[in-house]
């Protein structure tokens, strides 16, 4: 366990070449990952980089969000705000105690949050998206200290695209 006893999840989708967010959207929609994505963290805590809730456009129900921003006058409706990686770490790990899911701080983006964090992280839950998008946010390459401990493959239905779920323990 990496902060304060508690498990720190990556939960992200990548494609082929890392590419998490093209435009500060998701470049592909695949519902069987958004259900797996709400599956692992509702009743939880997730952390997030404020580019990563404007994007989303909201607040995620059933989840204490937190979000980072050094914007020291930025708010947003049903979000925590802290000003640093570590004070989100900190704070939250607060909530996640008191959480259905009282064991994992979960971040789910984006490219910079991930990077800042992977050092730290014990698992990531990683959505392998069979594409080659050419965007602009990416997830860090995945140190030998990460092992795949499951993998599940998968086509969705409507748009054909190949993807594994799949999770790395350290």
């Amino acid at each position: 366990m990496a902060f304060q006893n508690l498990e720190v999840v990556h939960v992200v989708a990548m494609d082929q070449q890392h590419c998490i967010g093209k435009g500060n959207d998701l470049p592909w929609h695949i519902s069987a990952d958004l259900k797996h994505f709400k599956e692992i963290t509702q009743g939880g805590v997730v952390v997030m980089g404020r580019k990563t809730l404007e994007s989303m456009g909201r607040t995620l129900p059933k989840r204490v969000n937190w979000v980072i921003t050094r914007d020291a006058d930025w708010s947003y409706a049903g979000a925590k705000v802290a000003h640093s990686i570590e004070e989100a770490l900190t704070l939250s790990a607060q909530d996640v105690k008191a959480s259905e899911k009282p064991e994992s701080i979960f971040i789910i983006g984006g490219g910079e949050i991930f990077k800042q964090t992977l050092d730290i992280a014990d698992r990531l839950e990683l959505t392998h998206v069979e594409l080659d998008v050419q965007g602009d946010a990416h997830y860090p390459e995945i140190p030998d200290s990460f092992k795949k401990v499951q993998a599940e493959q998968h086509i969705d239905d409507k748009t054909g695209i190949a993807f594994e779920f799949a999770t790395y323990r350290k």
